[in-house]
C-alpha cells in the first residue's frame, strides 16, 4: 500500500511540474520531408501544433494529455525509447543480461558465490527465490504497458484522434511505466539483503532515472523539457 502511494504521489508531482510550473516553449524549426508534411498537417515545421480529437487520458494526466505537442519531442521521445529498448533486444541474441541497463537477479547458478560471501542457507533459499519474483514482476509490468498503449491507440483511432496524438498518449503511457520501474528498482536496492546482484544495484538505478528524466522531457512542452532535449541533442550531434 506504501508503495503504490509513493507511486501515485510521484507521478502527481512529475504531472504538476510539467504542466502547471512552466510555460510552453515555442517549437524550433525542424526539416521535414515534403510528404509527411502533406500527409499530416500535424507535422507543420517551426510550430507548436494541437492535433485534432480529444485524448483518451482523463483525470490526472488530462493536462499533460491535451498539452500542444512538437515534432521534436515526438522524436526525441522515440530515441529514448529505442535505446531504453535495445538492451532488451539484445538479450535475444547475447547469452549474460547487461548488468548496466537490465536488473541482474540472483538465481540458482549464485548459489556458490552466494556461500562463499556468507549467506546462509535461508537467505540463499530467499534470494533465489525473490529474485524469480522479481522477474514475474517485470513481465507483469510490461504486459500492463502494452496492453495500455493498445488500450489507449484503440480508443482513441475509433474517436478519430489525430495519429500524432496518439503517438505522443504513448509515450506517455511509457512515461508511467518508467516512473514506476525506477521506483519498483529503488525498492528492491534498498531491500536487505538486496535481491539485485551487487555490480547492477547503482548503475541500474542510474539508467532508470535517466531514462525515466529523458522520457518526460519529450512528453512535456515546458522550458525545462526543452532545454533537456536541446542538451542531450547537442551533445549527441558531431
Amino acid at each position: 500500500m506504501q508503495s503504490k502511494t509513493l507511486f501515485f504521489a510521484l507521478l502527481a508531482a512529475v504531472q504538476k511540474v510539467s504542466v502547471v510550473a512552466f510555460v510552453p516553449p515555442k517549437a524550433t524549426k525542424i526539416v521535414l520531408p515534403s510528404a509527411a508534411i502533406t500527409t499530416s498537417r500535424s507535422f507543420e515545421p517551426n510550430a507548436v501544433i494541437n492535433p485534432r480529437g480529444s485524448t483518451a487520458l482523463s483525470g490526472l494526466l488530462t493536462p499533460l494529455a491535451d498539452a500542444p505537442i512538437s515534432t521534436e519531442g515526438l522524436t526525441f521521445g522515440w530515441v529514448v525509447i529505442c535505446a531504453a529498448m535495445t538492451p532488451y533486444v539484445i538479450q535475444l541474441v547475447a547469452p549474460q543480461p547487461l548488468g548496466f541497463f537490465l536488473a541482474n537477479y540472483y538465481g540458482g547458478q549464485d548459489i556458490a558465490e552466494l556461500k562463499q560471501d556468507g549467506y546462509t542457507n535461508e537467505q540463499i533459499e530467499h534470494l533465489v527465490e525473490s529474485g524469480r519474483v522479481a522477474e514475474v514482476k517485470w513481465k507483469v509490468r510490461f504486459a500492463a504497458l502494452c496492453l495500455a498503449v493498445t488500450t489507449i491507440a484503440f480508443f482513441e483511432v475509433n474517436d478519430g484522434v489525430d495519429a500524432v496524438r496518439v503517438l505522443r498518449d504513448s509515450y506517455i503511457a511509457w512515461g508511467i511505466f518508467y516512473v514506476e520501474a525506477t521506483r519498483l528498482i529503488r525498492e528492491q536496492a534498498l531491500e536487505e539483503p538486496s535481491i539485485l546482484k551487487r555490480e547492477s544495484r547503482l548503475r541500474i538505478q542510474v539508467w532508470h532515472v535517466l531514462v525515466t528524466i529523458l522520457l518526460w522531457a519529450s512528453i512535456s512542452e515546458t522550458y525545462t523539457a526543452n532545454a533537456i532535449r536541446t542538451f542531450v541533442t547537442d551533445l549527441f550531434t558531431f
